[in-house]
């Protein structure tokens, strides 16, 4: 295409270009603002929040396309010689109209920069130091209750060969199907149809904390706290799930399958609430080595994220490469396989008593959800410490 000929497209379609980045660059402004601000507790902003990473994604296309506009548009050298020969004042206004102001673009220099900063620079790549003692690693995984491939994902556990696995929504009857893990784990526990925990090592103590009272047609929730020995140190694992943030639909189950009417239903509230219960009770942990693993229902994007990384360390966040985006599994919920998954909701997080040493996400084993393993070095060489009774011990053996 000459250049004259695409002079012109440009300055034709220059206006309505300009108009739309404008407007986009006003709203995602407006939107960083609320961010910045801890604007929570709205369903749309919350939403948004979930989403922060794709909503700063199209200033890599609308910046330079919003430089090629203003400069495609930009006068001619014959109308520039017109301008000139005008009188001033009136030359001075015919100036401000062929160069509209462009601070759309300088905004979308800033969000842009901004963007890069919040979600590109944590998931860039970072050496990590090789560990200089005893490491051990865990794996969290949601099988998903309908999973129809769970002889392949109990395979691909055992070859894995963690040290601590826990599982989320293992429905009941998952018993038979996972026998080939009570052979090779000695020492396992479980909150039926909720969470379930392997190890390798023996269980000292078992408690399961209530994170959400029954009431208002919800069951409540609960998460599984084990004690572990591990080879002389006590290790607190803690399991859970939290609920998905959607209000539940009428007359049916809060955690039915998510359509696309479940936009019109987001509300963090109820998992938020869970979330925080669980902070509440992490401060009474006497145990400086504790993991806490599962599925989170949550985007490290949304704001509570920052609430939990003051708390906790994020495995993923220490010693993995890359996003680390566990779910949807597209294939599981019936999309192309291409299409990837877009959001980190399943998470591995632990007390600066531990250092991550490695992180990686695991491959498609018939849940919409991949399996999150992170290793693990004792950051002190502690011994062990004495137990003060919290909880009933226990120790569950299979035969």
């Amino acid at each position: 295409m000459p250049w004259n000929t695409l002079q012109v497209l440009l300055r034709r379609i220059a206006t309505p270009l300009r108009h739309l980045f404008s407007l986009y660059a006003l709203l995602l402004a407006l939107f960083t603002l609320t961010r910045l601000l801890r604007i929570s507790g709205i369903p749309l902003i919350d939403l948004a929040n979930t989403f922060a990473p794709y909503l700063y994604m199209p200033l890599v296309v609308s910046f330079p396309l919003s430089v090629i506009v203003s400069r495609g548009s930009a006068e001619s050298l014959e109308r520039a010689r017109k301008r000139l020969a005008q009188a001033p004042r009136k030359r001075d206004a015919g100036h401000t109209r062929a160069h509209p102001p462009r601070w759309s673009v300088l905004l979308q220099i800033v969000l842009l920069a901004m963007g890069l900063y919040s979600f590109a620079a944590p998931a860039m790549y970072r050496p990590i130091d090789p560990p200089a003692g005893e490491t051990f690693r865990v794996i969290s995984f949601n099988v998903q209750g309908s999973n129809a491939e769970l002889e392949r994902a109990t395979a691909w556990l055992l070859a894995a060969e963690p040290d601590v696995i826990v599982l989320q929504e293992t429905a009941e009857g998952y018993d038979p199907r996972l026998a080939p893990l009570y052979e090779v784990y000695a020492h396992e526990d479980h909150i039926e149809g909720s969470v379930r925990v392997f190890s390798r090592f023996a269980i000292l103590e078992r408690d399961a904390l209530t994170i959400e009272a029954p009431g208002d047609g919800q069951s409540g929730r609960e998460a599984l706290r084990l004690l572990l020995n591990l080879d002389g140190r006590r290790l607190a694992v803690y399991a859970l799930h939290f609920s998905l943030p959607l209000r539940p639909r009428a007359q049916l189950n809060p955690d039915a399958d998510i359509g696309p009417e479940a936009l019109l239903r987001y509300d963090e509230s109820r998992r938020n609430a869970q979330i925080r219960r669980l902070l509440s009770i992490l401060e009474a942990e006497i145990s400086p080595f504790f993991v806490v693993a599962g599925d989170f229902n949550m985007s490290d994007a949304s704001l509570i994220y920052t609430e939990i990384a003051a708390r906790m360390q994020d495995g993923w966040r220490g010693a993995g490469n890359g996003a680390g985006r566990t779910w949807p599994v597209a294939e599981a919920i019936g999309l192309p396989r291409m299409i990837q998954p877009f959001l980190r909701i399943d998470y591995i997080w632990h007390s600066a008593a531990l250092r991550a040493t490695a992180a990686e996400v695991g491959a498609a084993i018939g849940s919409d959800h991949l399996p999150l393993s992170v290793s693990l070095e004792w950051r002190v060489n502690q011994g062990a410490l004495k137990t003060t009774g919290r909880g009933t011990t226990s120790e569950r053996h299979t035969e």
